[in-house]
């Protein structure tokens, strides 16, 4: 027996990429990361203002960017008194999720508490435990932690504070919602 030829639909399918996008909201500038949906590679981040990521989320759809998922963190209330800059970003996170919703796509808002459960298994987890749980989990083993040199950059290169967090969306969604189809 002769074996099949694959049908060019079908390799088509394959060859494309599929990600997710994390988003870590604040009232002026918002982090951002773009990974592989199974998280094998980051093909984008940063933090940029507020007005220019809502801009790049726009010709991400115009030039059919293929996000599969948004997870965006939410606020949440613990009791505290907050101050202007918390509502600011609260009206933020309501424009991004205006605009995902006219791009019919349905982001997901993932919270602090499950970011810190997932990735530490304790509420008392810091910035600074949660990204140390990162690293070992992708970059255990790569100097500079996790994100290696410009000659060897590690999995982790050029990240810096909250695009660590933008991270932390992506890995919690990742792990609630598509870990287990795998």
């Amino acid at each position: 027996m002769r074996p099949r030829k694959k049908s060019r639909s079908l390799s088509l399918r394959l060859e494309v990429r599929k990600m997710i996008l994390g988003i870590d909201p604040a009232n002026e500038y918002s982090a951002f990361v773009v990974v592989e949906n199974d998280l094998s590679a980051v093909v984008d981040k940063g933090k940029i203002p507020n007005k220019e990521l809502q801009d790049k989320i726009s010709n991400w759809k115009s030039e059919n960017y293929p996000i599969d998922y948004v997870a965006i963190e939410g606020i949440q209330s613990f009791g505290m008194p907050v101050g202007q800059t918390t509502f600011e970003t609260c009206y933020f996170i309501g424009r991004l999720l205006q605009q995902f919703e006219s791009f019919d796509i349905c982001p997901t808002l993932i919270y602090r508490s499950q970011e810190k459960s997932v990735l530490c298994h304790s509420m008392k987890a810091t910035d600074a435990t949660i990204r140390q749980a990162l690293i070992d989990l992708f970059a255990k083993d790569t100097p500079n932690k996790g994100k290696g040199t410009k000659k060897e950059p590690g999995y982790f290169y050029g990240f810096k504070a909250d695009v660590w967090s933008a991270f932390s969306v992506v890995y919690t969604f990742y792990d609630y919602y598509i870990g287990s189809e795998c």
